[in-house]
């Protein structure tokens, strides 16, 4: 029965998760991945010495920038500084609104931080991370979006809020983390206070879209379960279209990742994470060491990251003529799978037992046999 049940979990729900009818609309795709790059490398070279650690200067220097590339769209482009305190340290996000005039709100999130030690460095585990792609490829991508979509405003039926996250990767691995500290801690602080930033009685979210080290060699994304799989799927399914199918498999690995969207889809918001496998990846083995530098950033992963959520704004928001788009809004819909490593391991163990009970009836039949 176990057996069974397992068979249809891998067969069945990813059918059903994948029956999407969408066209992604005609439309001409202006992300531009060497200004992303660029972007990442600015982040990096703001403080060689603490790059961007909470209560640091360096992550002091990482907000001013925000502000000046965000001015640099727009003198007067609004934004809000989200101020709060973790174990006696000044921390800060950064929300940039756009499109004030819409009452619907996307979000668009990123964590601008970088971890203080690097503890999965087998070499140099107490230096700090340079966080090329955890955390400054998303931001990077927020910032060159920014850009883009401004020169689409007129167009856009949306109120779009780019929010840059602080304090997301000082949680407790491997023996350390800031004392006092969790995961996320930027994201929770946001969402206990989100009644400060919007109007409920006249502003509604529609859904939050996280970009999670993006901007990395081998790109390959993961369907992360504490997603809104039906928005989490669509947008699988534009970057497929597109023709990043390698970056969008259709047989991705699925796993749960704490990861700044979880507070937004506890509040009731769609949400989706776009994150890869960082924990047991040789095609990506930098996460959390000295190594996860410049050098491992490609263009390409920040071309496919940055046009697919292009596209999928144009899709739902964009007000012209011929776009006829119909995908999964409003995203409330959500099955989530199995983890695939436990799938994996029930499988072994599901074999196992099966071994064993054809070795038990086979044996049992000899012995009556011979009796």
């Amino acid at each position: 029965m176990v057996f069974f049940v397992i068979i249809i979990s891998i067969v069945l729900i990813p059918i059903l998760l994948s029956n999407i009818q969408i066209k992604n609309i005609d439309v001409e795709l202006e992300f531009n991945a060497n200004n992303a790059y660029k972007f990442v490398e600015d982040q990096i070279n703001l403080n060689l010495t603490h790059y961007r650690i909470p209560g640091t200067q360096g992550r002091e220097d990482c907000a001013k920038y925000f502000i000046s590339k965000f001015q640099e769209i727009d003198l007067d482009f609004n934004y809000i500084l989200h101020n709060f305190t973790i174990s006696s340290v000044e921390c800060q996000n950064i929300l940039f609104k756009l499109n004030e005039n819409h009452s619907n709100i996307m979000i668009l999130g990123a964590h601008y931080d970088s971890r203080a030690r690097a503890t999965k460095d087998s070499t140099n585990p107490d230096l700090p991370v340079p966080g090329a792609n955890d955390g400054a490829s998303g931001s990077a991508v927020l910032v060159e979006l920014a850009k883009v979509l401004y020169n689409k405003l007129a167009d856009l039926t949306v109120q779009l809020w780019f929010l840059f996250f602080d304090a997301e990767d000082q949680g407790f691995d491997r023996s350390y983390g800031i004392s006092g500290w969790d995961w996320c801690e930027g994201s929770t602080q946001f969402v206990h206070d989100i009644a400060s930033f919007h109007n409920s009685s006249k502003e509604n979210f529609e859904c939050m879209v996280l970009l999670d080290m993006v901007g990395g060699d081998n790109l390959k994304f993961i369907k992360e379960q504490y997603s809104t799989s039906s928005l989490l799927n669509e947008i699988f399914e534009i970057g497929t279209q597109l023709g990043y199918s390698e970056q969008f498999p259709k047989n991705a690995l699925s796993s749960s990742i704490i990861d700044d969207h979880v507070a937004f889809s506890n509040y009731g918001i769609p949400s989706a994470d776009l994150i890869i496998n960082f924990w047991n990846n040789p095609n990506w083995p930098h996460h959390h060491t000295v190594n996860d530098d410049i050098t491992h950033i490609s263009n390409y992963s920040l071309e496919v990251t940055g046009k697919t959520v292009e596209q999928f704004i144009y899709n739902n928001y964009l007000d012209v003529p011929n776009n006829n788009y119909r995908g999964n809004y409003p995203w409330r819909n959500d099955i989530n799978l199995p983890d695939t490593e436990i799938l994996i391991l029930l499988l072994i163990i599901a074999s196992i037992l099966g071994i064993i009970a054809v070795i038990y009836l086979s044996l049992k039949k000899i012995f009556r046999s011979n009796h």
